[in-house]
């Protein structure tokens, strides 16, 4: 592994490349002095998944930007190792309440930007994204209600395709009457919403129950 270190007008930054995303998450996790279990706090994984992404078990996660943002590394680096660890810029801050220009809605160090919507339609905000996410028809909400399922709770952001077609037992994100919450979903006729509660009948999709799209990625880190 080469190691060089540049000098410049916001410090110094660490330029580096190496071969696997384990290597590279464990570098990060001793730059930044983190335990396996406090990135898992940090990232909104569990420590087992840490685990398997340190050891060379697991070779990719759809939680690399929250990854990321946890050590203050570049998602570029880390899913490539490509560029430098340390952005010389605060690049990582950007966020859903980032203004963005339809223009911008583009690539970014190795980050996609998806539009964020809400109820009431598109925003003026975006989100990034990892860049293995197709954005083709990807839009990004914010939950604003518990939807009972543990990797899905209030605050937490999600991704969706609006076009994908989803399969049973596949999360979805729905508008019943107005109110948009995440659902398991179910084949069968137009299609079925599961809630997480059990005792809840399974919701038949209809006019006024509307599936917005598969959900293809969550962020817990960007809960408020």
């Amino acid at each position: 592994m080469a190691l060089s270190f540049q000098h410049q007008n916001l410090g110094y930054h660490l330029k580096m490349k190496m071969d696997t995303l384990s290597e590279r998450l464990k570098k990060a996790m001793k730059y930044r002095g983190m335990s396996q279990a406090g990135l898992a706090a940090s990232a909104g994984l569990s420590q087992p998944s840490v685990w398997k992404i340190t050891s060379g078990k697991s070779h990719t996660t759809k939680k690399l930007l929250d990854i990321a943002r946890a050590l203050e590394v570049s998602p570029d680096w880390l899913a490539h190792g490509e560029g430098e660890m340390i952005e010389e810029i605060n690049r990582n801050s950007l966020s859903a309440d980032h203004n963005l220009s339809t223009e911008e809605k583009k690539f970014y160090d190795g980050i996609k930007i998806v539009p964020v919507w809400d109820e009431n339609g598109l925003t003026d905000t975006a989100t990034p994204v990892p860049e293995f996410i197709d954005t083709t028809n990807a839009r990004a909400y914010k939950l604003k209600y518990d939807s009972g399922y543990s990797d899905l709770p209030a605050g937490c952001l999600v991704v969706v395709d609006t076009a994908e077609q989803p399969g049973s037992n596949d999360y979805v994100l729905a508008s019943i009457k107005g109110k948009i919450s995440a659902y398991r979903y179910s084949i069968g006729g137009s299609g079925v919403l599961l809630d997480a509660d059990p005792r809840v009948d399974p919701i038949p999709v209809s006019e006024d129950v509307r599936v917005i799209g598969l959900i293809v990625f969550m962020s817990r880190s960007l809960r408020r």
